[in-house]
């Protein structure tokens, strides 16, 4: 990371939030609205509207794929649809 970022007193990085959510020169609505991608029981058809138009969608849903401990909306996916596409690919 170039600067060390933080949120409540931790570094971002130990929170699970990657570089290109940090520092992203454009604002990017999980920025700005952070809880409404961590709310119970949002369906995959809302969860990729909440990444509509994020240019980032792909590389966040990539770096979701690869940490299963992550929960929320990552890269236009709920927490079952990654379960599921890292069961598919086993």
């Amino acid at each position: 990371m170039s600067q060390q970022h933080h949120l409540l007193g931790a570094p971002v990085v130990a929170l699970g939030i990657p570089e290109f959510v940090t520092e992203a020169l454009s604002p990017l609505q999980c920025r700005e609205d952070p809880d409404a991608y961590f709310t119970d029981g949002l369906r995959p058809g809302q969860a990729r509207v909440l990444c509509t138009g994020c240019g980032y969608v792909e590389l966040c849903g990539a770096y979701a794929l690869e940490r299963p401990e992550l929960w929320g909306v990552w890269g236009g996916t709920t927490r079952r649809e990654r379960e599921a596409l890292r069961r598919r690919a086993a």
